[in-house]
């Protein structure tokens, strides 16, 4: 009986012994950290394991009390490695992870964390700000272009965004957690100085049902935010000389922020702002008539207040303006058929993050944003559509406003185990977007091959209008770590909006298994449907002008052609089956390579249809429909590194194809007829072939970057003279080439710190066009304009005052 109660004691004592260790995990600003990954070490015992919740809460139970390593990483922040903490019964420990950011000088703040990331089950694509302020992509002062950095996501000739085969509308953009796509018609048009960006992240399959306002990701745009030293930047704060078409202040882009505490210690701010300065030069036309002047600029106030340890409150003021001379002008658009263009934008925003130690976390957030477009023709003469370009004066005055008031909270409870690791979420997302339109039309001619009228459009009625919305939307998600190399996420959205009243379920999983042990390689499944916004633009063409065609023959006027759009019945929110596999392996020295498969299918998408087949022209009256059917695949191949600091580079490829059944959006203004409207979407680009990278060079503070990106030419449209599409996207522009390259050099001046940079764009002075005449029968018929040609690039940033990081 007595050996019995000794071999207990022997084996209770090791369980005994053991402690459970709990923690967080914060930023330099205390603000937790969620899915970061903590490795505990201490030999010869095998290392242990944990992944910090919303609230940045972990819990592991070691062995014994004593010295051990502690290693801390996440994507967006330098790796904390092998950090000896002594533990002991019953204390806690909080581990600091320091944001990445620009280094001044090779000067080692931190690792890179370890790209596999093993319990994520999302595709997540993330493009830190100091490679956009880094790559020399063609456009480097704006954030919008940088976006195209982003396998999968390119840009089309007319400056509209396409992400994973989706129109810009298709989407979802929010700035620190608030959306701030247009209220009107869901596209982007913030500006941001890409100085004051921290990450994008974008997230295109297998989402967590908290995004579901966009068929084709959502993207996090992800500001700086101050610390308790003073920060400041300038960059291109002296004008450049241009000499196209003549002697000229050339393009100018000044930008700047300042970062700093307000209380060192409790709260922080960070202002970024941006400005531009375009002559908007156009090469084919006139000397004097070549320019598409425009200013703009935009500023952001971003702020933390830690109200108490665990309460953290942030604010975002956001204020763009911009106006362009000739919106509109190109080859085969003279100065005398643009418009002068408006815009401004405001947000004004909070948001409030409560944190428990034990690892739950409550955020709550309401916003209000407001834009403004004004259009203004250049005169009153009639608008003309000739097989050789446009002339005359454009024909749409109009004023458009669109509000959004936003609310949302979201709700991580404690995390439990039961058949594994839970981490259940929870929340809500409330939007009041409002349209005010106030549009007038004169009228349009299209022209013959003989010069004389095909067809003249009038417009009747009223263009001045309101249009409301509501939206509304709950979701629960349940991350679920069912063993060690195993994680599954599954939720459930509901969303509901207004203009349709209809409820849509989206139900997500996503799979994320790592077959070999580590965190090295790791195998990715899951299937989503996801859906739209719904686009008040849209909405609200039955309550805009109708058109009134007449046809002519031989010179003689037919019976004029009424085109009218009216409100559909019973329709419903479109769904999109999204379907998508993966797999991510990271090599030696931090080489990770990505293969990706996505398949998207949508059957009832939103078009105005005629009663008949889905055949568009003047005259006729159009219903809203749920006819739209759209097809999308993608297979991405990418292989990246980051390296000593804020060094890297990457390089994928691309093979994906995008198809509908109507590619034209029939509305008011349109003056073609379109027969077989099924084809390939104007914004399908079958191969993509993307590289970048910044690299040091052998002599100190020396630095190379370049960007490679060759991809397959945009679709277009053959036209009649007589405005007859008789096959849609039946033609492709040239194939499209850009390399840049450029030579950095950052040196100290009179007790400031600078960068010079010296590059050229398009290197190969590849053609690259950007419109065409494809009217049949025009003696320019498939010619090609807009030769972007090959020019030097020189860029002055200023990082403030030497001997300061």
């Amino acid at each position: 009986m007595l050996f019995r109660l000794v071999l207990a004691a022997f084996c209770i004592l090791p369980a005994a012994a053991q402690i459970v260790l709990s923690g967080r995990v914060v930023d330099q600003n205390d603000a937790p950290i969620a899915g970061a990954r903590i490795t505990v070490r201490r030999d010869p015992n095998p290392p242990i394991e944990a992944t910090s919740s919303p609230a940045g809460a972990f819990r592991v139970t070691l062995p014994a009390p004593g010295e051990y390593h502690f290693t801390v990483d996440r994507a967006g922040y330098f790796e904390l490695k092998n950090r000896l903490l002594d533990v002991a019964a019953g204390h806690d420990v909080t581990l600091v992870l320091n944001a990445q950011q620009e280094a001044f000088q090779s000067v080692t703040v931190g690792e890179n964390p370890t790209p596999v990331d093993p319990e994520q089950t999302q595709r997540e694509q993330r493009l830190s700000g100091t490679e956009v302020n880094d790559v020399p992509y063609s456009g480097s002062h704006s954030l919008r272009s940088g976006m195209a950095l982003i396998p999968g996501v390119i840009r089309d000739p007319a400056g509209a965004l396409h992400f994973h085969g989706g129109s810009e509308s298709q989407t979802q953009y929010t700035l620190n957690g608030f959306d701030i796509s247009d209220p009107i018609d869901n596209t982007f048009s913030t500006l941001l100085a890409v100085e004051g960006i921290r990450s994008l992240d974008l997230y295109s399959s297998r989402e967590s049902p908290q995004y579901g306002r966009g068929s084709s990701g959502n993207l996090q745009i992800h500001t700086d935010t101050g610390s308790d030293e003073f920060h400041y930047t300038a960059t291109d704060f002296i004008p450049g000389v241009d000499n196209r078409g003549g002697l000229r202040i050339g393009d100018w882009n000044p930008r700047a922020g300042f970062s700093g505490p307000i209380v060192r210690g409790r709260a922080w701010f960070s202002d970024s702002f941006d400005g531009e300065y375009n002559s908007g030069y156009v090469s084919g036309l006139p000397k004097g008539q070549n320019t598409n002047q425009y200013w703009l600029a935009g500023n952001l106030i971003h702020t933390q207040i830690n109200l108490a340890p665990s309460d953290i409150l942030y604010a975002d003021v956001l204020t763009n303006f911009d106006h362009q001379a000739h919106y509109g002008l190109g080859p085969l658009d003279p100065v005398i058929t643009t418009s002068g263009v408006s815009d401004n934008e405001e947000l004004f925003a909070l948001k409030e993050s409560h944190a428990w130690f034990a690892g739950a976390l409550l955020e709550i957030g309401g916003a209000w944003q407001r834009v403004y477009h004004r259009r203004v023709p250049e005169g009153t003469a009639g608008y003309l559509i000739t097989p050789n370009g446009r002339q005359g004066n454009f024909y749409v005055d109009s004023t458009q406003t669109g509000t959004r008031g936003q609310f949302f909270a979201n709700y991580y409870p404690r995390g439990f185990r039961f058949f594994g690791r839970h981490q259940l979420q929870f929340g809500t997302d409330l939007q009041r977007p409002d349209y005010t339109a106030d549009v007038n039309r004169s009228s349009f001619q299209v022209i013959g091959l003989d010069g004389a009228p095909q067809l003249i459009t009038a417009f009747q009625g009223s263009g001045n209008f309101r249009r409301p919305n509501f939206a509304e939307a709950v979701y629960a998600n349940d991350h679920w770590q069912v063993a060690e190399r195993l994680t599954v996420d599954a939720g459930l959205r509901q969303d509901w909006d207004e203009l349709v009243r209809h409820y849509a379920l989206s139900p997500r999983i996503g799979v994320s298994y790592s077959p070999f042990g580590g965190v090295r390689t790791k195998l990715v499944a899951g299937f989503d449907v996801l859906h739209d916004a719904t686009s008040l633009a849209e909405f609200s063409r039955p309550l805009d002008q109708r058109a009134v065609t007449t046809p002519y023959a031989a010179g003689v006027p037919q019976a004029p052609l009424v085109t009218t759009f009216s409100a559909g019945r019973d329709l419903r929110l479109p769904a999109y089956q999204v379907f998508s596999a993966g797999a991510e392996h990271e090599f030696a020295r931090r080489i990770a390579a990505r293969l990706d498969w996505m398949r998207k299918n949508s059957n009832n998408g939103f078009v105005y249809a005629p009663p008949g087949p889905l055949q568009y022209g003047y005259g006729g009256d159009y219903t809203l429909t749920n006819q739209r059917i759209t097809r999308y695949h993608e297979v991405a191949v990418t292989v990246r590194q980051s390296f000593a600091d804020q060094y890297g580079w990457l390089a994928s490829y691309t093979h994906s194809g995008a198809i509908s059944n109507a590619v034209f959006d029939p509305n008011p203004d349109q003056p073609l007829r379109v027969v077989n409207d099924a084809g390939p979407l104007m914004w399908d680009v079958p191969n993509r072939l993307l590289a970048w990278g910044y690299f040091p060079l052998h002599r100190p503070n020396w630095a190379i970057s370049a960007l490679a990106d060759y991809r397959t030419g945009f679709p277009f449209s053959v036209t009649t003279a007589a405005g007859v599409i008789p096959n849609i996207d039946n033609a492709r522009f040239p194939s499209n080439f850009d390399l840049n390259i450029a030579i950095e050099r950052r040196f100290v001046f009179r007790g400031y710190r600078f960068a010079l940079r010296l590059g050229c764009n398009n290197v190969t002075a590849h053609a690259n066009p950007t419109a065409v005449n494809a009217v049949e029968g025009s003696p320019q018929f498939l010619q090609f304009f807009g030769n972007e040609g090959r020019h030097l690039v020189i860029r002055i940033r200023l990082f403030g005052r030497a001997g300061r990081h």
